[in-house]
């Protein structure tokens, strides 16, 4: 008899720059992936933010793209809310965040058996 994990999703709704809950989030996503989980994150509203190439520890903060490195080692994907990028007019993202419509992402929502808010 095999395990089969849940479908996770988590949702990060703040820039990189306001509190350490984005890097922690990112952190815990890796580690949700040990139990067979799929895991995914979803980069909405302010959180679009985050798929830019900034470099955080330059100020202090921890630096996101470490995690994002290990991410496609440990099969997490990672999506940024299309209407969301087009409010905020970002449109050089990171190339490993793939962009969905708002219907896209309610889908994703709506598949997820557990949803964690980081917003």
């Amino acid at each position: 008899m095999t395990r089969q994990g849940k479908n996770l999703l988590i949702i990060i709704g703040t820039t990189p720059f306001n509190t350490v809950s984005v890097p922690e989030a990112l952190r815990m996503s890796i580690g949700l992936t040990v139990h067979d989980n799929k895991v995914s994150i979803l980069l909405m509203d302010d959180g679009v933010w985050n798929s830019l190439k900034v470099q955080p520890h330059t100020i202090g903060r921890p630096d996101i793209n470490d995690s994002m490195e290990l991410f496609s080692a440990c099969g997490i994907r990672m999506f940024a809310d299309e209407d969301s990028l087009k409010e905020r007019d970002i449109t050089g993202y990171n190339s490993n965040i793939e962009k969905l419509t708002r219907q896209e992402a309610i889908n994703l929502i709506s598949e997820s058996d557990v949803l964690l808010n980081f917003g």
